[in-house]
């Protein structure tokens, strides 16, 4: 447990890579194994150096992304206590602290909240909606804001991008909101945001015309 926790902090990305390859390998197959209680307990304790790393810098946030990621595509985490948590790592150690973090640990999190979306089990639909609401309702209200937040603005619209392309049908409902507000990051002065804004606009227009 230790050397996954220390090579995902790593500062090589091909470590931390590898390190929650590893991590997905050894509990999909060899904690298959092991009875649910001595499962349980490795995921409460990994969880202790997951919420370590997400409260971390830079390399770290992104290995406990990672880790999450890793946990989810292993299937041992479909329960609500588990997603939850994850989900407000992603929210409050990542999302909420985009105006002060590298435009990486965003990219990274916003994928690992759409991966989020589509866990199935005990992860009820209400707490998935409850969740996606919230990121939802965040982003919309960080693109209206009056004064400019590069790091928000940009969170933002990766969230909204990566909802669209997962919940669709859940986006659909909320695409006039979207086209309210998207136009305040496409004509902001930095490039690369502009670039994703667009790239939100386009899968925005996706869905639409899937649904007329």
């Amino acid at each position: 447990m230790l050397r996954f926790a220390t090579d995902l902090k790593s500062k090589s990305e091909g470590v931390r890579n590898k390190a929650a390859k590893d991590l997905y390998t050894y509990v999909s197959t060899e904690l298959r194994e092991v009875s649910q209680e001595d499962l349980n307990t490795f995921l409460d304790d990994f969880n202790h150096h997951i919420f370590e790393m997400v409260s971390g810098d830079t390399n770290s946030k992104m290995g406990g992304i990672l880790a999450i990621v890793a946990l989810m595509n292993a299937d041992v985490c479909n329960t609500g206590t588990r997603i939850s948590r994850f989900g407000n790592y992603l929210r409050n150690n990542c999302l909420a602290q985009a105006n002060s973090l590298d435009l990486s640990v965003i990219e990274l999190a916003t994928k690992a909240i759409a991966r989020l979306t589509q866990v199935s089990g005990t992860y009820t639909a209400n707490l998935k909606f409850d969740f996606i609401d919230h990121e939802v309702k965040k982003a919309f209200e960080w693109l209206s804001a009056p004064e400019r937040n590069e790091g928000r603005r940009h969170a933002a619209v990766l969230v909204l991008r990566e909802i669209a392309f997962c919940m669709p049908t859940f986006f659909f409902q909320n695409v006039q909101q979207f086209f309210d507000v998207i136009f305040h990051a496409i004509y902001d002065p930095k490039p690369q945001l502009r670039e994703s804004a667009v790239n939100a606009l386009r899968m925005a227009l996706v869905v639409t015309s899937q649904r007329e």
